[in-house]
C-alpha cells in the first residue's frame, strides 16, 4: 500500500508546485502593475517640476544676460529707460509671455542689486 501511495503523492506535490508558481507569476503581475502605479503618481510629477525648473534656470539665466549687456551698454543710469528693450529681447530669445520676461528682468535686476522702478 505504501509503494502505490509513493505515485500519488509525487504527483499531489508535483501539481501544487506548479499552482503556487502560477500563484507567484500572477504575484509577479501584480507587483508590476504597483510599480507602474507607483511611477505615474509619484515619478512622472517629480520628472515634470524638473524639467520647469531647468527652463526657469535657462530663463533666469538669460536674463542675467540681456541686463548685463544692458547696463554695459548704458552704464550711467540710462539703462532705467530702456527695461523694455531687455523685456522684448528675453520674449524673442525664450519665446516666453510678456509678464514672464517682466519677472525675470526685475529679478535679474534684483540679484544685481539694481531695483527696478515699476
Amino acid at each position: 500500500m505504501f509503494i502505490i501511495a509513493i505515485p500519488i503523492l509525487g504527483s499531489l506535490w508535483e501539481f501544487i508546485l506548479q499552482n503556487i508558481f502560477t500563484l507567484l507569476g500572477g504575484l509577479g503581475t501584480i507587483f508590476m502593475a504597483l510599480v507602474v502605479w507607483f511611477a505615474r503618481k509619484y515619478l512622472a510629477p517629480y520628472l515634470q517640476v524638473e524639467s520647469r525648473r531647468r527652463y526657469a534656470e535657462y530663463i533666469a539665466a538669460i536674463a542675467d544676460e540681456v541686463t548685463d549687456d544692458l547696463v554695459r551698454k548704458y552704464p550711467k543710469n540710462e539703462w532705467v529707460k530702456r527695461i523694455d528693450e531687455a523685456v522684448d529681447k528675453i520674449i524673442e530669445i525664450c519665446s516666453i509671455d510678456s509678464e514672464v520676461a517682466r519677472r525675470a528682468t526685475s529679478a535679474a535686476l534684483a540679484r544685481k542689486g539694481m531695483v527696478r522702478g515699476q
